[in-house]
């Protein structure tokens, strides 16, 4: 039977060393000299081990503490080795100082004692941060644009505003203790007309005030004023029980321009209609004028030149020639103006939407050589003036982009009726709307849809086709009665 071995104390000293997160030095008792330093050490100190072996564990120290610990231990080494707890302030290389709490304990060896501490930067950090904190965190509540407020319901269900920031009296009119106090003076400010709402989100909230997310309307008489109050909070659970942090702004500016530029939004689209109604009358005007007047006076000419032509010598051989071209010229100049007065308002409009689109998906067809398809109801489609023309404008303007964007070899124009509703989809094979270029200023299609669209009452929409290409999709309701 082998006898027993003991361990290897230098051995032992090396794997506490290299397995522990503190820092441990080991040190000469005597001149403090450091004999062995582990990773963590040379890591928080910022030495590299073979420098620390070359220094004493006063070097390491703030200077005030090294000479009180060498005091220390030369007393302890009077009497039998004992273990010492303390605080300590360990410098780095570069000078800064940081908190330790240290265990000094003895290896065995009465000239050797292990150093072995624990940084507590974290929790100095957070001591500080908590005695800090609350002056700071009242400076911050003081200066925010509204009123910080903190509602509690106890574990019994009694619920107490517990706590009102001093901008209560700016914002309510009503002194913070007072509002505490009495919380429901908070509800006697409110509108009659917002009060339904309120008392909706308390009943959903369980009865608790103020702890819920809203927005409505305070009177102040004092000032003669109505103010637009905003309620936000949070929730949290703690021992006391449920704490809803809040803070309630008065948004009424924000109110106040929303309201305005939706004003202002209403007055362009209004404005944006009378425009296009006016376009389309000065375009119906003069598509009539085109037509009736320089068409009538085309026709008249060209009765005189075939009358004149008819007339004319059988020996006058340049003159009849040149009275046939001026002829042709005639008939030339009919069939531009015809061309002209139907692209000022088509005569087909007057046939209905079906029948308008037909002839527009024919022509774009022939012009662009692009496949095109119309797939429309079989049942008259009710809808007003007005709104034919701004349906026939926006499928115009959508094949328009079909044509100088989409890079397209079909495109398809379908009509469908939902309930009280037409809805109208223009969609092609090209590159999709996101190979598109980007506009440089003067693409304002899409945007001229958008608002004849919308001063229809109606939407309009441009997305990815279900496949590839682009959807045009527009929803516009029918005349009503119909």
């Amino acid at each position: 039977m082998s006898a027993f071995k003991p361990a290897d104390p230098n051995a032992l000293l090396r794997t506490v060393l290299r397995e522990t997160e503190s820092e441990v030095l080991a040190f000469d008792t005597a001149t403090l000299r450091i004999l062995a330093v582990n990773a963590a050490a040379a890591r928080n100190l910022g030495h590299p081990q073979t420098h620390l072996r070359d220094m004493r564990l006063d070097d390491c120290l703030a200077a005030n503490e090294a000479a009180m610990l060498a005091s220390r231990l030369a007393r302890d080494m009077a009497g039998p080795a004992r273990r010492i707890a303390l605080r300590a302030h360990c410098r780095r290389r570069d000078g800064s100082l940081y908190p330790v709490a240290v265990r000094i304990v003895p290896t065995g060896d009465d000239g050797q004692r292990l150093w072995i501490a624990r940084d507590l930067s974290g929790r100095e950090a957070a001591r500080l941060a908590m005695t800090q904190s609350p002056p700071d965190l009242r400076a911050v509540v003081a200066h925010i644009p509204g009123m910080a407020y903190q509602v509690l319901r106890k574990p019994d269900g009694s619920t107490t505003l517990r706590y009102v920031s001093a901008q209560s009296a700016r914002l309510l009119g009503i002194k913070a203790a007072s509002l505490r106090a009495r919380p429901e003076r908070f509800f006697d400010l409110i509108l009659d007309e917002d009060k339904p709402d309120y008392l909706t989100r308390l009943a959903a909230a369980g009865g608790v005030p103020m702890s819920f997310n809203w927005e409505g309307r305070i009177w102040l008489k004092a000032w003669h004023d109505v103010k637009w109050v905003n309620l936000r909070v949070s929730r949290r659970e703690t021992p006391e029980g449920t704490i809803w942090d809040g803070i309630m702004l008065n948004v009424t500016h924000s109110r106040e321009a929303d309201a305005e530029i939706r004003r202002s939004r209403a007055q362009l689209a209004a404005l944006a209609a009378h425009v296009e109604t006016a376009k389309e009358q000065e375009r119906l005007n003069l598509a009539r004028e085109v037509h009736d007047d320089l068409g009538g006076n085309l026709a008249a000419i060209k009765i005189g030149l075939s009358g004149l032509l008819r007339r004319l010598p059988g020996d006058q051989t340049a003159l009849i020639e040149r009275t046939a071209y001026l002829d042709n010229v005639v008939d030339q100049t009919i069939e531009a103006t015809h061309r002209i007065a139907a692209s000022l308002r088509p005569p087909v409009l007057d046939f209905g939407i079906v029948s308008a689109l037909e002839w527009q998906i024919e022509r774009f067809g022939h012009t662009t050589g692009m496949a095109c398809t119309l797939d429309a109801p079989a049942t008259p489609i009710p809808l007003g003036t007005d709104a034919a023309i701004a349906v026939f404008r926006i499928v115009q303007e959508a094949l328009t982009n079909v044509a100088k964007h989409a890079r397209a070899s079909r495109v398809k124009v379908g009509l469908a009726l939902d309930g009280d509703t037409l809805v109208v989809r223009v969609t092609d094979n090209g590159q999709g709307i996101a190979a598109k270029p980007p506009r440089n200023g003067s693409g304002f299609g899409v945007l001229g849809m958008t608002e004849r669209a919308a001063a229809l009452g109606g939407e309009l929409i441009v997305e990815a086709a279900p496949r590839r290409g682009t959807q045009v999709r527009l929803r516009v309701p029918l005349a009503p009665g119909k």
